[in-house]
């Protein structure tokens, strides 16, 4: 059965359950189909009005039949009544069915902040995505695939249009999505047919464009300047100029664009449970930590890394970043809507290691050091990129005399409900097979 036909028997009553299934389908995957429904769901519910006013009136005297002006009069009112009923069931497909109009391609040790799916495969509908840490890819339905690179937020927009707003992207734009459209922060730049890529500094709201192959043009909102880019040819566009680029790529880093540093575990960090269990209780790609009240189901993590190759005196600030990811124990409704986590440092030279299968009571413990720091993580939430930044974490780092640092970190929100049942949340370690582990990232000072 064709379309028109579908509409006409659905209008009738006549559909089947899996009739009317199908007629959904198709007009969940075609705007155009379902345009061509709510004209004609308007006009039927017009003319059904019409026919019932008329099926009401009684009959007139031949001299007080309406005129033809009148009857006109009726057929415009009863195409006005069709047409506001066309705008609200346009409005109310719309809502109830956004279309997708991209897929999730990749995602390489991704961490999401998204209310989109991030799932590898699922369709997406316009909207606003941040990628924490990782590089994943999104394959628009025009043919042309954005590959962002973390951190990074960004927005879908159309199947041949995106925004930008923070992060690096590769775009590969073939033939048919010729005219897609990248926006940033002062403007924005269309493809002629190329390969190419952008990175804005979401702090200064400055973006960058190079073309890898083909050709683009760059447009300057404010000004209405705009400049057309060819194979391996660079602009920088910011609120009040764009201008071309002619970079060496050999040349050291800007002042705006200092070289982080970064430090991981190594494989050095695991989690101990105040009863003990080890064996199927400890999962190697995870991080754990909970309070509970029985207190036996209590867990605390704990890493190690070795900062021997790192000269502190040149670096002007320290963050340790830890990437929250499902544990899969627990129920959230059991916690508070925000929940606690604290840092701490271990001072105490002989606690700041573990064997291979440490006790609660052998391993690295909050009352062997000193506070470095706290975050907080709503209990809704099961994966982002969450950690510290403070003096404290840096004064640590310098102090340490041997340079290889133990951290502790345990979570001080206890339950509102229940005693052992809470949610246990979950950080990545280096195991992991989609998330980092716990990194010290460090900015050099500045010349």
């Amino acid at each position: 059965m064709d379309n028109s036909e579908l509409i006409q028997q659905y209008l009738l009553g006549t559909l089947s359950a899996d009739q009317v299934a199908e007629l959904e389908e198709r007009m969940a995957d075609s705007p155009s189909l379902r345009r061509q429904f709510a004209m004609a769901a308007a006009i039927d519910a017009g003319l059904r009005d019409a026919a019932i006013e008329s099926s009401m009136e009684p009959p007139l005297p031949s001299e007080l039949k309406p005129t033809s002006q009148s009857w006109v009069q009726q057929a415009l009112l009863s195409i006005a009544i069709a047409a506001g009923l066309l705008l609200a069931v346009g409005v109310w497909l719309n809502v109830r069915q956004p279309s997708a109009i991209a897929s999730l391609q990749t995602s390489e040790n991704a961490a999401w902040e998204s209310t989109l799916p991030t799932t590898v495969g699922s369709r997406l509908p316009p909207g606003v995505m941040k990628l924490a840490t990782g590089i994943a890819t999104i394959a628009f339905d025009s043919g042309a695939t954005a590959t962002l690179e973390a951190p990074a937020e960004f927005q879908l927009l159309s199947a041949v249009r995106m925004s930008v707003k923070r992060g690096a992207a590769v775009l590969d734009v073939p033939e048919s999505a010729h005219g897609f459209v990248v926006e940033t922060p002062g403007g924005y730049a269309v493809d002629h047919g190329t390969q190419f890529a952008v990175s804005v500094n979401g702090d200064s709201q400055t973006s960058e464009f190079e073309v890898m192959q083909g050709e683009i043009s760059v447009h300057h909102s404010a000004s209405g300047k705009a400049l057309r880019l060819q194979n391996e040819q660079m602009a920088s566009l910011s609120s009040s100029e764009l201008a071309t680029r002619d970079d060496d790529p050999n040349a050291e880093p800007s002042e705006s664009e200092p070289t982080f540093v970064r430090v991981g575990t190594d494989g050095r960090s695991t989690y101990v449970i105040r009863n003990n269990r080890r064996g199927k209780w400890i999962n190697p790609e995870l991080l754990m930590v909970k309070q509970a009240d029985s207190r036996k189901w209590d867990t605390r993590a704990m890493f190690r890394m070795d900062l021997r190759d790192i000269d502190l005196s040149k670096m002007q600030s320290a963050r340790l970043r830890l990437n929250q990811v499902p544990s899969g124990k627990g129920f959230a409704s059991r916690l508070p809507p925000q929940n606690i986590f604290a840092v701490y440092g271990v001072t105490v030279p002989d606690r700041e290691t573990w064997g291979d299968d440490p006790t609660w009571e052998d391993a690295p413990d909050t009352d062997d050091g000193v506070l470095l720091g706290r975050f907080e993580i709503p209990r809704s939430q099961t994966t982002g990129t969450f950690g510290i930044q403070t003096p404290e974490l840096l004064d640590f780092l310098r102090s340490d005399q041997d340079q290889k640092v133990t951290f502790v970190v345990v979570r001080e929100t206890r339950l509102i409900e229940g005693s052992d049942r809470g949610l246990v949340h979950a950080f990545a370690s280096d195991s992991h097979p989609e998330r980092s582990g716990p990194l010290l990232e460090f900015a050099p000072n500045q010349p």
